[in-house]
């Protein structure tokens, strides 16, 4: 009980003093505030052109203020210099940049009534669909790209399946190429060998008596393939006229031919 009552003692004893202490601290700072504001105040028009002086030499990048302020990230223009700051547009985009050092009113950033207007026709033109048609334009899209690629996917399995077909006649075409070419020798060779058995003696294939003994033995072998040939086709089209109804669909490609002509 009798420490309680020192302590309270001491503490209302000392309270004054922590008082006076907080009020000298908020005085001198009050104090050191009014003697900074009387010395701004203070200066003369030559000390604040001097100190403008020094901030001028002090850039040594010789740029413009406005481009030294783009190079810092600050407002570029401090005063309208050209009818473009005046506008909106120019406006909101130095606020939306700089925020509040911009000096503009936040709320000219709204649209104003004929701009939502305009804004509001151009997205019926531009985006004509509301959010559920969009998403069945784009359901009905990503389908048919499923489907497009399937459609795809099943040709390349079927060349798949018939590029062994397809090599194997492209291999037969090449080989029937290269036998009708080496036919093609032979009966020239024949033919040459016939004109020089028809003179009894060597002849040189340059001759006019030669030549022409060439071209008409070549003539009458184009005339015997000719007729052979059409001896053939007649032939077919006897034993098909001759054949069962049944029999028709087992016509070959050449019998089918030969009917047409």
């Amino acid at each position: 009980m009798f420490n309680n009552q020192l302590i309270c003692r001491i503490f209302r004893s000392q309270r004054p003093l922590l008082i006076g202490r907080a009020q000298m601290n908020t005085l001198d700072i009050k104090e050191i505030e009014e003697q900074n504001a009387l010395e701004i105040e203070g200066k003369d028009e030559e000390t604040l052109l001097r100190e403008a002086e020094i901030e001028r030499k002090r850039n040594k990048s010789g740029l413009r203020p406005q481009h030294r302020n783009l190079v810092h990230d600050t407002v570029p223009y401090e005063q309208t210099t050209h009818w473009v700051h005046d506008t909106l547009k120019y406006q909101r985009k130095m606020f939306g940049r700089y925020g509040k050092d911009a000096n503009f009113d936040p709320s000219l950033c709204w649209y104003t009534k004929k701009e939502m207007s305009a804004k509001l026709e151009f997205e019926k033109v531009a985006y004509p669909y509301n959010i559920t048609e969009l998403m069945e334009k784009v359901k009905l899209n990503k389908q048919e790209r499923i489907d497009k690629i399937a459609k795809q996917q099943e040709d390349i399995a079927m060349k798949i399946q018939k590029l062994e077909t397809w090599k194997q006649e492209l291999k037969n075409k090449i080989e029937k190429k290269e036998a009708d070419a080496r036919n093609a020798k032979e009966r020239k060779e024949k033919l040459i060998e016939e004109v020089r058995r028809h003179f009894g003696y060597t002849v040189d294939p340059r001759d006019e008596k030669f030549k022409e003994m060439l071209d008409k033995k070549e003539k009458e072998q184009k005339k015997a393939m000719k007729e052979a040939k059409k001896k053939a086709k007649e032939e077919k089209l006897i034993k098909t006229l001759t054949s069962k109804p049944g029999d028709s669909k087992k016509l070959t490609e050449e019998e089918q031919e030969a009917i047409k002509e």
